[in-house]
């Protein structure tokens, strides 16, 4: 589940989670390793959600907390 978000685009923040995941799943598959697919709709959410700073560290602040060195890998 991603944190932290309000509705974007007149979406719930179910249905955007539901749209991500779904956008994301071919890429997802092709990854292999579990960590990787877990973390990488987390790290795309932290890119062009909300929020001033894009590095790894904000981002795992705001949506994975805890996480860091995982979202950073």
């Amino acid at each position: 589940m991603i944190h932290g978000w309000s509705a974007l685009g007149g979406l719930t923040m179910a249905e955007w989670e539901d749209e991500l995941e779904r956008w994301l799943k071919p890429f997802l598959d092709r990854f292999g390793h579990k960590t990787r697919q877990r973390m990488c709709p987390l790290y795309v959410a932290g890119l062009i959600g909300p929020g001033d700073r894009k590095s790894v560290q904000p981002m795992a602040e705001r949506l994975a907390t805890g996480n860091y060195d995982q979202l950073h890998h």
